[in-house]
């Protein structure tokens, strides 16, 4: 298969290997390195989707019917499934060599699960975690951020414990390239990419990056963001840190600069959870509101109205003032304020009752979000 030698190693490599690719697919590339940028135009129900995250495990538990079920019984048009997972599981048939001693198989005949939800109108998102893996740094060390002490060799983050592959590293963009492109071929609406990031909790003053150059790290991002952008033809989105919606620049260290994705990204998730913001506000009332409202609004002004912008929202008790239908309802309320496209909802567990609930209540009168027809139309646009 063509994806198996898209190897991404300079931009000129890069755009190189683009050019060829759609030479021998009888077309012509879409833009050089300095080109315009590239845009894939996203539909009328991607740019109004809400939905839900449905991991793999409740996929193999209850197969598409109890996938379009869930769906249908919160009230929502889209479910973002889970590819490629933060464990390093893979949950489909994968021709990437090196992810398939990962393969679980859990989506089943993936292929047909996303057009049996597609001929139900449900929007599909397939999630691609890139760099968090906890399984294949173990089997391509030299591909993994290596730990500087003695006596250690892979890298473990303080956080999540988990290891992680090299973000410099130009064979995992040529695997997450590859892994985006099947998701194409499988009939998925749009991708969307997680942990495009470097990891950045404390523990990384023991860290190692094997490929590291003078690229700085923005750049190495948006050269991945390039690649799989050229490579695909259906509307790209990321997961981003919540604080990465409320700051300018990059003074973590991830690598996000959000401005600049909007080149080779149509769609914005930023991940805004109170839990991961517990400080935020602390005693006052309506904190998660204010925060999605500040996050989705801040991020508007920041990357104008082209770029879809689709939270996830907290589903989970963990870190909630109350967690209930009201706060559902409020941080519902906020996407729509700061003038957010639609919303996910992250549950761990798949665990949706309260959202449920909220939904055929106080949400309801808040759908659909308000999206000017021009706005509609200059979106579907190349």
């Amino acid at each position: 298969m063509l994806h198996t030698w898209y190897i991404v190693k300079t931009r000129e490599t890069m755009a190189l290997t683009a050019a060829l690719l759609c030479m021998l697919m009888g077309g012509q590339a879409r833009a050089d390195e300095d080109g315009d940028p590239l845009t894939d135009p996203v539909t009328e129900a991607g740019q109004r989707a809400r939905g839900l995250y449905l991991g793999a495990t409740f996929t193999r538990q209850h197969g598409a019917e109890g996938v379009l079920a869930e769906v249908q019984r919160t009230r929502m048009n889209a479910v973002v499934l889970d590819l490629k997972d933060a464990e390093g599981r893979v949950h489909y048939d994968s021709a990437v060599p090196e992810v398939q001693a990962a393969e679980t198989g859990w989506l089943g005949d993936a292929r047909a699960l996303v057009a049996e939800l597609q001929e139900n109108d449900v929007y599909v998102i397939g999630r691609i975690v890139c760099f968090a893996d906890h399984q294949l740094p173990a089997r391509v060390p030299d591909r993994a951020i290596q730990d500087i002490r003695p006596s250690r060799d892979i890298w473990t983050s303080w956080g999540t414990g988990g290891t992680w592959l090299d973000p410099h590293h130009p064979e995992n963009h040529r695997m997450v390239v590859a892994l985006a492109r099947e998701a194409e071929a499988l009939g998925f609406d749009e991708v969307q990419l997680d942990y495009v990031r470097f990891p950045v909790d404390d523990g990384t003053q023991y860290a190692r990056y094997p490929a590291e150059t003078e690229e700085e790290r923005p750049e190495v991002l948006m050269r991945l963001l390039r690649a799989v952008d050229e490579a695909i033809d259906i509307p790209l989105g990321v997961d981003v840190f919540g604080l990465a919606a409320l700051r300018r620049g990059d003074p973590s260290g991830l690598g996000q600069d959000l401005e600049a994705w909007t080149r080779y990204v149509e769609v914005f998730t930023p991940m805004l959870y109170i839990n991961s913001m517990r400080n935020w506000l602390r005693g006052e009332e309506d904190r998660a509101y204010r925060l999605v409202y500040a996050g989705i609004h801040t991020l508007r002004r920041r990357l104008g109205r082209e770029a879809v912008i689709r939270p996830f929202l907290q589903a989970f008790r963990q870190g909630a003032d109350e967690f209930d239908t009201h706060f559902i309802f409020q941080q519902v309320r906020a996407a729509r304020r700061g003038r957010a496209d639609g919303f996910l909802f992250w549950n761990p567990g798949h665990t949706y009752g309260v959202v449920r609930r909220a939904m055929r209540r106080e949400v309801r009168y808040l759908l659909p979000f308000p999206i000017p027809e021009g706005v509609i139309r200059s979106r579907l646009s190349p």
